[in-house]
Formats: C-alpha cells, sequence, structure tokens
C-alpha cells in the first residue's frame, strides 16, 4: 500500500479546507515497521482543532489538527520544557497539502534553529542534585527489581542532563535516545551499554562511571550545600 497516497487522500477527505497538511514520524521519513502509524499534522480552521486517533483502510492514523494559535501555543510550551515534537514533526515532516505548508514548516525550521531555553544555575544545580541521589539509590539498591526501576530512571536523567547542559532539546522515549545519538553518540553507546549491564548482570559500575561523566562536566556530585527555594 502507498501509504504517503493514503495520507493525502485521508487529508483530501476529511480537510479539504486545509491550510497547510505534513506527514510526520516513521512513514515520512522512509523508516516504517509493521506498527507505523501516519502522523498527519493540518493546520486548519479554528473549529478543527483536534487531536484524533482513527483507522483508515486497516491503518492506524493520528491526526494533530491545528490553528495558528494553538501552533505558537504548543511550540512554545513544549519549548518551555526543553521539547520539540510539534516543530520537529512539521520542520522534518513530508509535505501533503496547502497554500501554506511551505511556510509553516519554515516557521517550524527556525523554531528549531532557534533552540531550546539555557538551563538557568538553579536547575542546573536540582538535575545534579537529583542524579546524585538517583546514584546513591542505585548503589544502595539490594532489590534486582528495585535496582532495574532505578538504572532506567538514571539513564533518562543522565541523557537529560548531558542535552539540557549543551543547550539542545530533549525529547521523551525514544526520542531521548535519538537526540542525544545526534549531540553526542558516543555517550549515547556508553550509556547504552552500562544500562543494558546493570540490567542484564546486576553490574552498576559502567553506568556509574557515565553519570560521573556527565557529572564532572558540570560541577560533580551535588549533595550537602543544595538548596531549592520555592517562588
Amino acid at each position: 500500500m502507498d501509504l504517503v497516497a493514503l495520507a493525502r487522500r485521508i487529508v483530501a477527505e476529511r480537510f479539504p479546507e486545509a491550510r497547510a497538511a505534513v506527514l510526520a514520524g516513521s512513514v515520512a521519513a522512509g523508516r516504517a515497521t509493521a506498527t507505523s502509524d501516519l502522523d498527519i499534522v493540518v493546520l486548519a480552521g479554528p473549529e478543527h482543532r483536534v487531536r484524533e486517533a482513527i483507522r483508515v483502510e486497516g491503518v492506524p492514523v493520528e491526526l494533530f489538527v491545528h490553528t495558528d494559535e494553538s501552533v505558537a501555543y504548543w511550540f512554545e510550551r513544549e519549548r518551555e520544557r526543553g521539547g520539540c515534537t510539534l516543530a520537529h514533526m512539521l520542520a522534518t515532516g513530508l509535505p501533503l497539502a496547502g497554500a501554506e505548508v511551505a511556510q509553516l514548516q519554515e516557521l517550524a525550521r527556525r523554531h528549531l534553529a532557534a533552540g531550546p531555553p539555557a538551563w538557568t544555575a538553579e536547575l542546573l544545580e536540582y538535575r545534579r542534585f537529583a542524579l546524585t541521589d538517583a546514584l546513591d539509590d542505585l548503589a544502595g539498591a539490594t532489590d534486582a527489581g528495585e535496582r532495574d526501576v532505578v538504572a532506567g530512571q538514571v539513564l533518562v536523567m543522565v541523557a537529560e542532563l548531558a542535552l539540557g547542559s549543551r543547550g539542545a532539546w530533549l525529547g521523551t522515549g525514544k526520542w531521548l535516545l535519538r537526540r542525544l545519538r545526534e549531540n553526542d553518540p558516543e555517550l549515547a553507546d556508553q550509556l547504552l551499554t552500562g544500562h543494558r549491564c546493570a540490567v542484564v548482570s546486576g553490574d552498576v559500575s559502567g553506568l556509574v562511571r557515565v553519570c560521573d561523566t556527565v557529572l564532572d562536566g558540570v560541577g560533580g556530585r551535588l549533595t550537602e550545600g543544595f538548596v531549592r527555594r520555592d517562588s
């Protein structure tokens, strides 16, 4: 089945008034698998703002229907958290339809190029403290299940620390790893190896070494002296 043609047909039938439509995700990138769905972002009128999951001809489809205002809102909301999901979908997706699709994609590319807000000193200190605390839990874990859970937590925390402290975009799930691989493929490999060893054999030393390498680059572990004041 031609999935791109199906995506174009969905847009034409459901959103004939679309000002822009973009196919995002693995299908647009040429990495479709048996479980891939069609992620379609549509810029339409204000009455259509919705996120909807449907199935067309047996293919799962997720529709992200936006207005100018909701695009701006999600760009900024995600940026405040270091994320760029919608902007990345638009910037890297395949144009499907609409007179304004090139303009919308260029807007997304400029947003990505601007990058996330720089971490404040307070946020960096908190992230150092939180990771240090998690490493203490990892070192002290006597239950294999708890150790595995904490190892997963540590993996996410150190990846986010490495990215955020360098002014790079964050991600969630598989996109956290993809962001880290883009930014520092060697660190990504070391982190995955350390995590895998911790979970499979119970040896956390490799994972701890990777964490300390990242921590040393931003001031080291932090325990005593940390203060967080709620505003």
